[in-house]
């Protein structure tokens, strides 16, 4: 019994699925508009990570994320329990939507976001 040919001299082009296509074409168009810093995530993760809690915390970081010097404080600000607050930053921290500044030394650990902005796809392009 012979197996399937899984390499094809069709071009890398054809190896590269379509949707990721897609994404590149849209995310030059967008750098060409001015947004040079933008996150696309699958529809997949965002719709199990962006929790109304996370966007939340998103909402939060982005107007008055410059007052908050650590996790305890965001977590006092929204009246949260720090444990819920640093679990949902982290898996925003998974995704490269939220990161941490800090010089380790004692320091507490300050969540910023990472980009300017944050889509979900399906992208219509």
């Amino acid at each position: 019994m012979s197996r399937p040919e899984t390499d094809t001299d069709d071009g890398p082009d054809d190896r590269i699925p379509e949707r990721i296509l897609r994404q590149e074409e849209f995310a030059g168009d967008l750098n060409a508009q001015g947004y040079t810093d933008v996150l696309v995530l699958r529809r997949e993760n965002g719709r199990d990570i962006l929790t109304e809690s996370r966007l939340e915390l998103v909402g939060y970081l982005e107007r008055r994320g410059d007052e908050i010097g650590s996790v305890r404080d965001l977590a006092r600000s929204l009246d949260r329990d720090k444990g819920a607050v640093s679990k949902d930053l982290q898996r925003l921290a998974e995704l490269d939507i939220v990161e941490y500044e800090g010089d380790g030394n004692g320091e507490a650990k300050r969540p910023v976001l990472k980009h300017d902005h944050v889509i979900i796809e399906p992208v219509v392009y």
